[in-house]
């Protein structure tokens, strides 16, 4: 394994874990330290700044990636969305005001029980299939969505941090 220095995608294998679900870890991983560089420093204006009609807040980014990947987690792993987290997908983009600091820690949260559940699974479990809303699908493909979603959205975040800070 590769010192902690070097990017997440050349840290290599984690020990104990599917071979798959380590890339995937390791791309989670990248998420938040992109989060991390381009967020955390925010003031609560910088952090909900839309810069464009039909663009979206550093701060709802964020709420959106914790929240979809603990979502796209439990389909993956075809378990039932409940309620709460099934209406509050649309909302997660939503400008609140809240504070950065409760946003990135909700974020952490969620990202570590993606990471805990992702780390128990060995191949039946990434050969199952899976329903997504009326689509059936294998679990693998679900599962691996969850980083690439997270990755798309990491770089909105990180091209609203540049916007913001060219204003």
């Amino acid at each position: 394994m590769q010192s902690s220095s070097a990017p997440p995608f050349l840290r290599g294998k984690i020990d104990g874990v599917h071979w798959l679900v380590s890339v995937w870890l390791r791309n989670l991983e990248e998420v938040e330290e992109t989060v991390q560089k381009w967020a955390a420093d925010l003031p609560v204006e910088g952090f909900w700044w839309v810069p464009a009609p039909e663009a979206n807040a550093i701060g709802g980014l964020i709420r959106h990636i914790g929240g979809a990947s603990y979502r796209l987690l439990l389909r993956g792993t075809g378990q039932e969305i409940p309620e709460p987290l099934r209406v509050r997908a649309p909302e997660e983009l939503v400008p609140t005001g809240q504070d950065p600091k409760a946003v990135l820690a909700e974020f952490s949260q969620n990202l570590e029980k993606v990471r805990a559940a992702l780390r128990l699974l060995g191949d039946q479990d990434l050969q199952r299939t899976v329903r997504v809303g009326p689509y059936e699908a294998p679990a693998v493909y679900v599962l691996d969505h969850i980083a690439a979603h997270a990755q798309h959205h990491a770089g909105q975040i990180i091209t609203t941090r540049k916007l913001w800070n060219a204003r």
